[in-house]
Protein backbone atom coordinates (compact mmCIF):
# COMPACT_ATOMS: atom_id res chain seq x y z
CA UNK A 1 0.00 0.00 0.00
CA UNK A 2 1.37 3.35 -1.14
CA UNK A 3 2.17 6.06 1.64
CA UNK A 4 -0.82 8.50 0.34
CA UNK A 5 -3.06 5.21 0.81
CA UNK A 6 -2.01 4.77 3.92
CA UNK A 7 -2.34 8.26 4.90
CA UNK A 8 -5.71 8.12 3.53
CA UNK A 9 -6.55 5.24 5.49
CA UNK A 10 -4.97 7.04 8.71
CA UNK A 11 -7.50 9.63 8.18
CA UNK A 12 -10.40 7.58 7.75
CA UNK A 13 -9.37 5.76 11.52
CA UNK A 14 -9.10 9.25 13.10
CA UNK A 15 -12.21 10.72 11.48
CA UNK A 16 -14.32 7.75 13.12
CA UNK A 17 -12.24 8.35 16.47
CA UNK A 18 -12.89 11.54 16.92
CA UNK A 19 -16.55 10.84 15.98
CA UNK A 20 -16.51 8.68 18.95
CA UNK A 21 -14.83 10.50 21.17
CA UNK A 22 -16.87 13.07 20.62
CA UNK A 23 -20.20 10.90 20.91
CA UNK A 24 -18.87 9.96 24.38
CA UNK A 25 -18.07 13.56 25.38
CA UNK A 26 -21.66 13.90 24.95
CA UNK A 27 -22.76 10.59 26.28
CA UNK A 28 -20.75 11.38 29.68
CA UNK A 29 -22.26 15.18 29.71
CA UNK A 30 -26.07 13.39 29.20
CA UNK A 31 -25.05 11.21 32.04
CA UNK A 32 -23.85 13.74 34.43
CA UNK A 33 -27.21 16.02 33.83
CA UNK A 34 -29.87 15.71 36.94
CA UNK A 35 -31.34 18.77 36.11
CA UNK A 36 -34.39 17.21 35.08
CA UNK A 37 -34.90 14.94 38.05
CA UNK A 38 -33.44 17.99 40.33
CA UNK A 39 -36.25 20.21 38.54
CA UNK A 40 -39.26 17.50 39.31
CA UNK A 41 -38.34 17.23 42.89
CA UNK A 42 -38.28 20.48 43.45
CA UNK A 43 -41.90 20.75 42.50
CA UNK A 44 -42.81 18.27 44.82
CA UNK A 45 -40.57 20.15 47.50
CA UNK A 46 -42.51 23.28 46.53
CA UNK A 47 -45.88 21.59 46.22
CA UNK A 48 -45.43 19.34 49.35
CA UNK A 49 -44.22 22.62 51.27
CA UNK A 50 -47.52 24.43 50.23
CA UNK A 51 -49.79 21.26 51.14
CA UNK A 52 -48.06 21.39 54.67
CA UNK A 53 -49.09 25.22 55.40
CA UNK A 54 -52.42 24.64 53.58
CA UNK A 55 -52.91 22.09 56.09
CA UNK A 56 -51.78 23.90 59.26
CA UNK A 57 -54.03 26.64 58.31
CA UNK A 58 -57.18 24.53 57.92
CA UNK A 59 -56.40 23.23 61.17
CA UNK A 60 -56.01 26.43 62.49
CA UNK A 61 -59.26 27.50 61.20
CA UNK A 62 -60.77 24.18 62.65
CA UNK A 63 -59.70 25.22 65.71
CA UNK A 64 -60.98 28.41 65.71
CA UNK A 65 -64.56 27.47 64.18
CA UNK A 66 -64.65 24.50 67.36
CA UNK A 67 -63.43 27.40 69.80
CA UNK A 68 -66.34 29.24 68.51
CA UNK A 69 -68.89 26.88 68.64
CA UNK A 70 -68.40 26.04 72.51
CA UNK A 71 -68.36 29.89 73.27
CA UNK A 72 -71.62 30.04 71.28
CA UNK A 73 -73.17 26.97 73.30
CA UNK A 74 -71.67 28.20 76.50
CA UNK A 75 -73.47 31.39 76.16
CA UNK A 76 -76.55 30.04 74.82
CA UNK A 77 -76.74 27.67 78.15
CA UNK A 78 -76.11 30.80 80.15
CA UNK A 79 -78.60 32.30 78.56
CA UNK A 80 -81.53 30.04 78.56
CA UNK A 81 -80.37 28.80 82.33
CA UNK A 82 -82.70 30.98 83.88
CA UNK A 83 -80.18 32.23 86.53
CA UNK A 84 -79.78 35.80 84.63
CA UNK A 85 -82.78 37.47 85.15
CA UNK A 86 -82.01 41.09 84.68
CA UNK A 87 -83.03 41.90 81.15
CA UNK A 88 -79.98 44.11 80.03
CA UNK A 89 -78.02 41.40 80.82
CA UNK A 90 -79.93 39.13 79.10
CA UNK A 91 -80.09 40.98 75.75
CA UNK A 92 -75.97 41.38 76.14
CA UNK A 93 -76.18 37.70 75.82
CA UNK A 94 -78.49 37.57 73.09
CA UNK A 95 -76.60 40.19 70.73
CA UNK A 96 -73.22 38.53 72.15
CA UNK A 97 -74.39 34.95 70.21
CA UNK A 98 -75.80 36.79 67.09
CA UNK A 99 -72.31 38.27 66.91
CA UNK A 100 -70.73 34.79 67.16
CA UNK A 101 -73.01 33.10 65.16
CA UNK A 102 -72.19 35.76 62.39
CA UNK A 103 -68.70 35.30 63.14
CA UNK A 104 -69.30 31.40 63.14
CA UNK A 105 -70.51 31.47 59.25
CA UNK A 106 -67.58 33.79 58.36
CA UNK A 107 -65.38 31.39 59.93
CA UNK A 108 -66.92 28.15 57.96
CA UNK A 109 -67.00 29.77 54.92
CA UNK A 110 -63.16 30.38 54.93
CA UNK A 111 -62.86 27.12 56.24
CA UNK A 112 -64.65 25.58 53.09
CA UNK A 113 -62.24 27.76 51.07
CA UNK A 114 -59.38 26.75 52.39
CA UNK A 115 -60.67 22.59 52.53
CA UNK A 116 -60.98 23.41 48.44
CA UNK A 117 -56.99 24.95 48.51
CA UNK A 118 -56.32 21.88 50.75
CA UNK A 119 -57.48 19.39 48.10
CA UNK A 120 -55.88 21.26 44.96
CA UNK A 121 -52.36 21.24 46.76
CA UNK A 122 -53.06 17.52 47.64
CA UNK A 123 -53.74 16.65 43.87
CA UNK A 124 -50.76 18.94 42.62
CA UNK A 125 -48.56 17.15 44.91
CA UNK A 126 -49.96 14.13 43.64
CA UNK A 127 -49.32 15.22 40.21
CA UNK A 128 -45.43 16.24 40.65
CA UNK A 129 -44.80 13.36 42.51
CA UNK A 130 -46.18 11.15 39.24
CA UNK A 131 -44.13 13.17 37.44
CA UNK A 132 -41.11 12.38 39.34
CA UNK A 133 -41.81 9.13 39.15
CA UNK A 134 -41.87 9.31 35.10
CA UNK A 135 -38.86 11.66 34.88
CA UNK A 136 -36.73 9.12 37.37
CA UNK A 137 -37.87 6.16 35.14
CA UNK A 138 -37.79 7.70 32.15
CA UNK A 139 -33.85 8.65 33.13
CA UNK A 140 -33.26 4.63 33.87
CA UNK A 141 -33.92 3.85 30.53
CA UNK A 142 -32.34 6.78 29.28
CA UNK A 143 -29.18 6.12 31.00
CA UNK A 144 -29.31 2.31 30.36
CA UNK A 145 -29.21 2.47 26.71
CA UNK A 146 -26.37 5.44 26.79
CA UNK A 147 -24.27 2.97 29.01
CA UNK A 148 -24.53 0.51 26.89
CA UNK A 149 -23.85 3.06 24.09
CA UNK A 150 -20.81 4.18 25.73
CA UNK A 151 -19.53 0.78 26.66
CA UNK A 152 -19.11 -0.17 22.79
CA UNK A 153 -17.59 3.36 22.03
CA UNK A 154 -15.05 2.49 24.84
CA UNK A 155 -14.40 -1.21 22.72
CA UNK A 156 -14.78 0.81 19.43
CA UNK A 157 -11.66 3.41 20.30
CA UNK A 158 -9.58 0.89 21.76
CA UNK A 159 -10.02 -1.31 18.35
CA UNK A 160 -9.18 2.11 16.04
CA UNK A 161 -6.25 3.09 18.24
CA UNK A 162 -5.07 0.02 17.88
CA UNK A 163 -5.15 0.15 14.22
CA UNK A 164 -3.83 3.49 14.42
CA UNK A 165 -0.67 2.83 15.97
CA UNK A 166 -0.39 -0.43 13.12
CA UNK A 167 -0.94 2.38 10.74
CA UNK A 168 1.74 5.20 11.48
CA UNK A 169 4.83 3.01 11.07
CA UNK A 170 3.78 2.73 7.59
CA UNK A 171 3.82 6.41 7.15
CA UNK A 172 6.63 8.47 7.17
CA UNK A 173 7.52 11.50 9.24
CA UNK A 174 7.93 14.26 7.17
CA UNK A 175 4.41 12.94 5.89
CA UNK A 176 2.74 12.61 8.93
CA UNK A 177 4.54 16.13 10.42
CA UNK A 178 2.02 17.85 7.37
CA UNK A 179 -0.54 15.60 7.62
CA UNK A 180 -0.89 16.55 11.58
CA UNK A 181 -0.70 20.08 11.04
CA UNK A 182 -3.42 19.93 8.43
CA UNK A 183 -5.56 18.15 10.92
CA UNK A 184 -4.82 20.91 13.57
CA UNK A 185 -6.09 23.59 10.76
CA UNK A 186 -8.47 22.18 8.56
CA UNK A 187 -11.26 20.66 11.57
CA UNK A 188 -9.17 17.40 11.61
CA UNK A 189 -9.94 16.20 7.85
CA UNK A 190 -6.17 16.73 6.19
CA UNK A 191 -6.50 14.42 2.89
CA UNK A 192 -9.71 14.05 0.90
CA UNK A 193 -10.57 12.08 -2.13
CA UNK A 194 -11.44 13.86 -5.36
CA UNK A 195 -14.63 13.92 -6.80
CA UNK A 196 -15.80 14.77 -10.01
CA UNK A 197 -12.11 16.28 -10.43
CA UNK A 198 -12.71 18.65 -7.90
CA UNK A 199 -11.61 18.71 -4.12
CA UNK A 200 -14.17 17.26 -1.86
CA UNK A 201 -14.01 19.36 1.16
CA UNK A 202 -13.57 22.98 -0.71
CA UNK A 203 -15.20 21.62 -4.44
CA UNK A 204 -11.97 23.43 -6.04
CA UNK A 205 -11.68 22.47 -9.43
CA UNK A 206 -9.00 20.85 -10.53
CA UNK A 207 -6.48 21.02 -13.67
CA UNK A 208 -6.14 18.17 -15.77
CA UNK A 209 -2.44 18.14 -15.18
CA UNK A 210 -3.02 18.32 -11.37
CA UNK A 211 -5.41 15.26 -11.16
CA UNK A 212 -2.74 13.38 -13.71
CA UNK A 213 0.05 14.49 -11.20
CA UNK A 214 -1.95 13.79 -8.39
CA UNK A 215 -2.86 9.79 -9.65
CA UNK A 216 0.39 9.10 -11.23
CA UNK A 217 3.20 10.27 -9.08
CA UNK A 218 4.14 9.08 -5.59
CA UNK A 219 4.79 12.68 -4.15
CA UNK A 220 2.05 14.11 -1.93
CA UNK A 221 -0.27 16.90 -4.25
CA UNK A 222 -2.43 19.38 -2.06
CA UNK A 223 -5.61 21.35 -2.98
CA UNK A 224 -4.36 24.65 -4.10
CA UNK A 225 -7.40 26.47 -2.27
CA UNK A 226 -7.66 24.39 1.05
CA UNK A 227 -3.99 22.70 1.18
CA UNK A 228 -5.64 19.60 1.78
CA UNK A 229 -3.82 16.80 0.71
CA UNK A 230 -5.52 15.34 -2.37
CA UNK A 231 -6.34 11.74 -2.69
CA UNK A 232 -7.51 9.23 -6.64
CA UNK A 233 -9.03 6.40 -4.30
Amino acid sequence: MSQISNLYRLQYIDSQLDAAKLRLQNIEKILSDNLPILSAQNTVTQAGETHKLLSKKLRDAETRSNDTRIKIELTEKSLYSGKIQNPKELQELQNEIAALKRLMSSLEDKQLEIMMEVEESETKLMWAGEELHEVQKKQIEQNAGLNAEKTKLLSDIERLEAERNAVLPTISTIDIGLYEQLRNSRNGVAIVKISSKACSACGTTLTAALVQAIQSTGQLVRCPTCGRILYSG
